[in-house]
């Protein structure tokens, strides 16, 4: 008994270490450079309304 539990702790350890190598990576998520990024998103969001108000400003001007 004591050899089968070592057997299968063993194959166990071998099949983890083969797929940490050989695996593909886990992905990381990253927050650099994204349009979510936690925090800029108040500053963005209050630079995308002042852009709106500026376009919706310009739509409402009459033309000379």
């Amino acid at each position: 008994m004591k050899r089968l539990l070592l057997g299968f702790g063993l194959a166990a350890g071998f099949a983890y270490a083969v797929r940490e190598l050989f695996g593909t990576p886990q992905p990381h998520p990253s927050w650099d450079e994204t349009d979510n990024d936690p925090e800029d998103l108040s500053q963005d969001l209050a630079q995308r309304a002042r852009e709106a108000e500026g376009a919706q400003a310009e739509e409402e001007a009459p033309a000379a």
